[in-house]
C-alpha cells in the first residue's frame, strides 16, 4: 500500500513538472514557414497573431518610433530565415519583415 502511494506521488510531481516546462507557446522554427507570415493581416490583434504564428522568440518596443516588434526563427525549406512582426501603440499588426538570419550564418563567432 505504502509502495503504491510512493508511485502515485512520484507520478503526480512528474507530471507537474512535464506541465510546467512543456508548452510555452512558442513555436520551434521548424515548424513555421513563411506562408504562416502571409496570414496576419493589417489590423489583427496580438491575439490573433499568436493564434497564427504562436509567441515570439524576443519582443522590443520603441516608444519613440510607436512600434512593437516581435522577432521569429523560421526554415524556409533549408534555408535560417528571420521574421519580424510590427505592432502599433494599440497592439494591432501593421506589417511583418521576412530576412535571412544573420546571426544563424554570422562567421564572427567561430
Amino acid at each position: 500500500m505504502i509502495r503504491a502511494f510512493r508511485f502515485f506521488i512520484a507520478m503526480a510531481a512528474l507530471a507537474a513538472l512535464v506541465g510546467c516546462a512543456a508548452d510555452t507557446g512558442i513555436r520551434g522554427f521548424w515548424t513555421l514557414r513563411d506562408t504562416d507570415f502571409r496570414k496576419l493581416k493589417p489590423g489583427m490583434n496580438k491575439a490573433n497573431v499568436v493564434a497564427l504564428v504562436g509567441r515570439p522568440q524576443a519582443a522590443v518596443t520603441f516608444a519613440r518610433l510607436g512600434e512593437e516588434v516581435w522577432d521569429y526563427s523560421y526554415l524556409d525549406y533549408q534555408v535560417h530565415m528571420r521574421a519580424y512582426v510590427y505592432f502599433d501603440t494599440k497592439g494591432l499588426f501593421t506589417r511583418h519583415i521576412e530576412s535571412y538570419d544573420q546571426d544563424y550564418y554570422s562567421t564572427v563567432a567561430e
